[in-house]
């Protein structure tokens, strides 16, 4: 029985000895030479440098069914104003470009107040034995608001930053 538990105990130990080895080896084999990369052109790298900072992280456009009328609610989303450049923009384009945002931001707000009215009219038309209401289109109304205000956080940065190319290269001004 001792001898047993002890060949036990031994054969467990050897197995642990070789795994530490062999992962020992791989370890030593996976990690690269600090020479060879360092020594690689610049044309040799195989990536660009990325820069995330201040940078909207989804810019891939909504699919078309997120802004139009949804389960006969008669909500739509507006059209996202058009980008200006500020660099090549003239002085009058950008301030147009401001009131575009401010009427986007007001259409918007009309649109998200609309899905939830809709959603709110449902629910009760459920609650009162009516049409059921069912989760999926809480959460495929909720999707659209959600993309709205992501849709209007977008717009605001683009005139952000044409306002800012504008100050910084296309207003004329030395300073």
């Amino acid at each position: 029985m001792l001898k047993r538990v002890g060949l036990k105990i031994m054969t467990g130990a050897a197995l642990l000895a070789v795994t530490g080895v062999a992962g020992a080896f791989f370890v030593a084999q996976a990690t690269p030479e600090r020479e060879v990369v360092a020594s690689l052109p610049a044309r040799d790298k195989p990536f660009a440098a990325v820069c995330k900072s201040g940078e909207v992280l989804d810019s891939r456009p909504d699919p078309a069914w997120v802004g139009a009328s949804f389960e006969k609610d008669n909500c739509r989303a507006p059209v996202m104003p058009a980008r200006v450049d500020g660099v090549t923009a003239s002085r009058e384009q950008v301030v147009a470009s401001m009131a575009a945002l401010k009427r986007f931001t007001a259409a918007s707000a009309v649109f998200e107040r609309c899905v939830q009215d809709f959603v709110a009219a449902r629910k009760t038309e459920g609650e009162k034995g009516g049409r059921p209401f069912v989760a999926p289109l809480a959460i495929i109304e909720n999707h659209r608001i959600l993309v709205s205000q992501r849709n209007q956080q977008l717009a605001s940065a683009r005139v952000a930053a044409t306002i800012n190319n504008f100050n910084a290269f296309g207003s004329g001004c030395e300073d």
